[in-house]
């Protein structure tokens, strides 16, 4: 998952605050700042800041132009972005965009310090249905009942397999349980006679966060406000890893992994026979069609743990979210154009030329992904009541970002598994307010 290494300072960004606008005005009224420049024959104009680059930055832009021909009122200026650091500075220095995106991971850490203006009053004066939003993905930019932002898309992984290399192992379909997928690893990994890896069934530093949910984990308890790394679902999503790990140690691995190629590219390990079975997100089909119209690929969902089988069809949602910073100048067009652009037929346009998932559930049957690649399996899975999402927490980052160390110290021998996990509960517990 991507990661905001820096956090904010309270203090300094309640002092940007005081440049925000107080309150939710009523349609039509321009924000403040607009004397002198937001007269009813003058466009407002909006910076928005999004983190999309290449092709997908260009479906925005296509939408920005939609938006701009049908108000009058309004004219958003994008700028494609992904140095989320320089929205902290902005905010924090009180000259922030309009509008901007951001990652759902970060949105409670961001929203508690004042750098994202709650949405609430907007929402419920102009009456947006919340009730249509993926409840995993909704959760995302949320926290203790104040919405943050909207999410627009929504991430989610499955198991991609080459069904030429399985079909060459003997292997019919893909793997449905955990026992099966061991069993796959297995035979379709290919080790020379000096002990060099040649191919990999599955990298084996494989998602936590996703088979946490298969094994029915949880990271949160919100009744004792008190992190559990420790929790049994977790740790068998540990296990899991450092079992397939320790097959081929860590200097074959490092070693196989420097010889990969570049992952948005024909060299991507998938696409190049490295790897006969990934662990990918509903992008990826669309880099397939592009780097390697030729793969012969299945999708599938993440293998489920076949002692817990209420549990199948397990997965991990992320997202990508819209919200208005503190300081903006211009919120009330700024949450116009950003209730028009999660609205559905915007959604479905955008998430569709980039083959993300919608984060509406009246947008995840819509035709118009009947032509993007691997949809139809990816929003069936979507709709999974097995979904969750890692919870919204204000040290959400700093949670992340110690299991991720934790997690290789692990899986490289430097640390056991239970001393790990009890080193993140020690680390991250005292952040908890109480």
């Amino acid at each position: 998952m991507r990661k905001i290494a820096m956090l904010l300072s309270a203090a300094v960004i309640v002092s940007a605050a005081a440049c925000s606008s107080g309150g939710v005005k009523e349609p039509g009224e321009g924000g403040e700042g607009d004397a002198g420049t937001g007269g009813k024959d003058k466009k407002v104009e909006l910076s928005f800041w999004y983190g999309w680059t290449g092709p997908e930055g260009e479906a925005l832009e296509q939408l920005i132009k939609e938006f701009n021909e049908t108000h009058d009122h309004i004219q958003v200026k994008g700028l494609s972005q992904s140095d989320y650091q320089k929205q902290l500075t902005a905010i924090t220095g009180g000259n922030p965009p309009d509008i901007a995106s951001q990652f759902g991971q970060n949105v409670t850490s961001w929203g508690v310090k004042g750098a994202m203006q709650p949405l609430d009053e907007y929402i419920k004066r102009d009456q947006v249905d919340l009730n249509d939003f993926v409840p995993s993905a909704l959760s995302t930019a949320q926290y203790e009942g104040v919405t943050y932002a909207l999410p627009i898309a929504m991430h989610v992984s499955m198991l991609f397999y080459n069904k030429d290399l399985l079909k060459e192992a003997g292997l019919e379909g893909p793997p449905e349980t955990i026992s099966d997928l061991k069993l796959y690893i297995d035979k379709l990994s290919v080790v020379k006679e000096d002990g060099r890896l040649e191919r990999l069934g599955l990298w084996p530093g494989t998602d936590a966060y996703t088979f946490t949910q298969v094994f029915g984990g949880k990271f949160w308890d919100p009744d004792k406000k008190e992190v559990t790394p420790e929790d049994p679902g977790f740790k068998q999503a540990v296990q899991l890893s450092k079992e397939l790990w320790d097959k081929f140690g860590s200097e074959n691995l490092d070693r196989f992994s420097a010889s990969l190629g570049k992952y948005q590219s024909a060299q991507n390990p998938l696409f190049a026979g490295k790897y006969a079975m990934a662990i990918d997100g509903e992008w990826l089909p669309t880099f397939i069609k592009q780097f390697a119209p030729n793969l012969n690929y299945g999708i599938a969902p993440i293998p489920y743990d076949e002692s817990k089988p209420e549990r199948k069809n397990a997965g991990n949602i992320n997202t990508s979210v819209f919200y208005i910073p503190k300081g903006a100048k211009h919120p009330e067009e700024s949450w116009q154009f950003l209730k028009w652009l999660t609205e559905k037929e915007q959604m479905v346009k955008f998430t569709a030329a980039i083959g993300n998932l919608p984060t509406r559930v009246s947008a995840l049957d819509d035709p118009a992904y009947n032509d993007v690649p691997g949809f139809k399996e990816f929003t069936e899975y979507a709709k999974s009541p097995n979904m969750g999402s890692f919870p919204s927490l204000p040290f959400m980052n700093e949670y992340m970002d110690e299991i991720s160390k934790r997690f290789n110290d692990i899986l490289r021998g430097k640390v056991e598994l239970d001393e790990g996990l009890k080193q993140i509960k020690e680390k991250i517990q005292p952040l908890v307010q109480p």
